[in-house]
């Protein structure tokens, strides 16, 4: 539609230059994320574009992808880059709880998309299921944080923070945690951080999440559940994912998510801290794990 615009539009000459440009321009995908400094804080990673950001990684081609949401078979899982080797890690705090339970393992719904391609107002998305595995780490010398090599930078700092935020919100102490995640395809930006900290929170309580559920929405050291971006493209990978339910922060307006949302049986829950995203997903109160 956009094309046949431009061509309809392109009257004037020095114009027509401009809109031959625009027919020539190869297919690009922009990197998802953005890295925001603030002072006294750890790096902001977001995937929209905010002033003073500068964008993360450069310009990439892709292949339309044909949605499904069937995962492809995961990677053995592999030792993640240490936390210390990501610039401003999180705390690691100590929690009030270390008793010895039984592994856990749950699916994690998760939602990704391609940046806008050129010539084009949508971008590719898709949805696929990562399989997340919670177990206790005896000698006390973690967390052990696991995933595969589908797991790209971004992600991988947005999972290490999850740890750390699940873990304290739920009083669990996280040097005996073991979190391992298998991803069926590569991953990259933070916008999956919240369902991540939601998974490890809910295998901590034994809350199953619900099967009607996607979310969005990156997951800060201070438990807030922020901003992301292409939302309405991340609702249609929600839909392959036969959801019909999708958490988002509030951070943005998203008025015209409702109405998208209606036209695609999916109801749209704004959240903004990490205890709201947590009973959204499971239907739970987040509490502390108890004391045996």
């Amino acid at each position: 539609m956009y094309p046949t615009i431009l061509k309809h539009t392109c009257i004037v000459p020095f114009i027509f230059n401009l809109c031959a440009m625009a027919y020539a321009l190869p297919d690009l995908v922009r990197a998802e994320t953005w890295i925001c400094s603030r002072t006294g804080q750890p790096d902001l990673y977001t995937d929209r574009s905010v002033p003073g950001c500068k964008q993360l990684g450069e310009a990439k081609t892709y292949s339309p992808l044909e949605i499904s949401p069937v995962p492809h078979s995961p990677q053995p899982a592999i030792p993640l880059p240490p936390i210390s080797s990501i610039a401003n890690p999180p705390l690691q705090l100590q929690g009030r709880k270390s008793s010895p339970f039984s592994e856990v393992s749950l699916p994690l719904p998760l939602l990704s998309v391609g940046q806008d391609k050129a010539g084009s107002i949508t971008g590719a998305w898709t949805g696929f299921v990562a399989h997340l595995t919670v177990g206790y780490k005896a000698d006390g010398k973690g967390p052990e944080i696991l995933g595969d090599s589908n797991l790209l930078p971004a992600s991988i700092r947005s999972f290490h923070t999850a740890v750390a935020v699940a873990a304290k919100a739920v009083g669990y102490d996280p040097r005996y945690l073991s979190v391992r995640i298998l991803v069926p395809a590569r991953l990259d930006g933070p916008s999956v951080g919240g369902i991540f900290a939601v998974g490890i929170a809910a295998a901590l309580l034994g809350d199953p999440i619900r099967q009607d559920v996607c979310m969005s929405g990156t997951i800060e050291p201070d438990a807030e559940i922020q901003a992301v971006g292409r939302l309405v493209d991340k609702m249609s990978a929600c839909r392959d994912l036969r959801k019909t339910t999708m958490i988002v922060p509030d951070a943005l307006d998203n008025s015209h998510l409702n109405f998208t949302g209606a036209e695609r049986s999916i109801q749209v829950i704004e959240v903004h801290t990490f205890a709201e995203a947590y009973s959204a997903a499971t239907g739970q109160i987040l509490r502390q794990v108890p004391i045996n």
